[in-house]
């Protein structure tokens, strides 16, 4: 899909979104990924912090997406605004960037626990993307998801960060994902449809948030 910069913004569906945690599920190419760099990129005008988790894509991948959308992610990146954690590049074999901070085994929850933690404690408002936990929950046990997943959103929550959590539709248990939405403070459903012209439409709808402000699906890019 094109990464196009006229995406809805979070904070124009339900207002303010500091330390809150969304989860947001949807099939692949519905927008869930655009949604989530343009939170990320929304909050570089707002002083805030980003750490970015990767684990279908390459962080070169993102950043051009970001600079279609845009965005030129170096500057963050040199400020230590933006950090990618790689979570991708090893299971391709492809050469990692040792600068980076990254996961050679998205089967040790513990080591990726570690890695946020760090990060967690110690950014000050931090906006936190995971793209995706679908991929996470291949190589691991539903209960250990759950577990991982708690724990990174009670950590969050009590630094008062904010974050999105990513999720595709169809590939994880459904038990597994009515047990996020109990940790979470929203929920985002993402879909794509042809109209009646046969152009592929990107919608959202919030499905439960502190506050919302437009109900209903809308659209993903503003007219």
């Amino acid at each position: 899909m094109t990464y196009r910069s006229d995406i809805v913004h979070l904070r124009s569906l339900v207002g303010k979104t500091d330390a809150q945690i969304y989860l947001i599920v949807g099939p692949p190419g519905a927008g869930k990924e655009a949604f989530a760099l343009q939170y990320m990129i929304d909050g570089f005008s707002e002083k805030n912090n980003a750490v970015f988790i990767t684990t279908d894509d390459f962080p070169d991948d993102i950043i051009g997406k970001m600079r279609e959308m845009g965005s030129d992610a170096k500057p963050h990146i040199d400020s230590k605004q933006l950090q990618f954690i790689d979570a991708f590049s090893y299971r391709t074999g492809e050469k990692i960037d040792r600068d980076m901070l990254t996961v050679e085994n998205v089967r040790d929850l513990t080591g990726i626990s570690v890695i946020l933690k760090k990060q967690i404690d110690t950014k000050e408002n931090l906006r936190l993307v995971f793209n995706t936990i679908s991929t996470i929950s291949i190589y691991n046990s539903g209960i250990a998801l759950l577990d991982f997943i708690q724990a990174q959103v009670a950590r969050l929550k009590q630094r008062k960060h904010s974050g999105l959590i990513l999720a595709h539709e169809g590939m994880m248990d459904e038990k597994v994902i009515q047990g996020i939405k109990a940790f979470v403070d929203g929920v985002i459903e993402f879909k794509a449809e042809e109209d009646e012209k046969g152009v592929l439409q990107r919608k959202l709808r919030i499905v439960f948030a502190p506050n919302i402000r437009k109900s209903g699906w809308i659209n993903l890019y503003q007219e």
